[in-house]
């Protein structure tokens, strides 16, 4: 490309030429770079794209003490038999698929939060238990608690 090049039109073809040849076609006067409008559709997405969940490191999160029951399937299946409910049922009540509810009944899926409470919520049940602090005892001094230790109090 010529640093001070002009576009002109030169027997129907447009070129990039210097101030000298420009004199044999016609100067095309640059056009306006059109202004991008972004239509609704992008709009609407980038809103959804701001609204989705934000994801906890889950290392970093405080404990709450709260710890998923150990007979959670037992209970699960107890409670939607009570409410008279198929599997499917509770599935759609809870916008859960069928195998989710089948998994949970036979304790092959340890739930996550999101679907505990939503069980608690259509069942009328809790599947937490509040758990307890562990006190360890410290010794005067400082090595800690050794393994000896550890089988001594066992």
């Amino acid at each position: 490309m010529i640093p001070f090049a002009k576009k002109v039109k030169v027997e129907g073809t447009l070129m990039d030429v210097c101030s000298k040849c420009a004199r044999f076609g016609d100067e095309v006067a640059k056009k306006a770079a059109p202004k991008k409008t972004i239509s609704p559709i992008v709009i609407q997405r980038l809103d959804k794209r701001e609204s989705r969940p934000v994801y906890k490191d889950v290392f970093t999160t405080q404990d709450t003490g709260f710890s998923l029951v150990s007979d959670y399937a037992k209970k699960i299946t107890k409670a939607r038999n009570s409410k008279h409910l198929t599997k499917k049922e509770l599935g759609t009540k809870i916008n859960e698929k069928l195998s989710v509810i089948h998994s949970l009944e036979r304790g092959e899926l340890h739930p996550d939060d999101k679907l505990i409470k939503k069980l608690e919520k259509e069942l009328l049940i809790s599947l937490r238990e509040k758990v307890s602090d562990v006190q360890v005892e410290k010794k005067a001094y400082s090595q800690g608690m050794t393994l000896g230790d550890f089988i001594k109090k066992a």
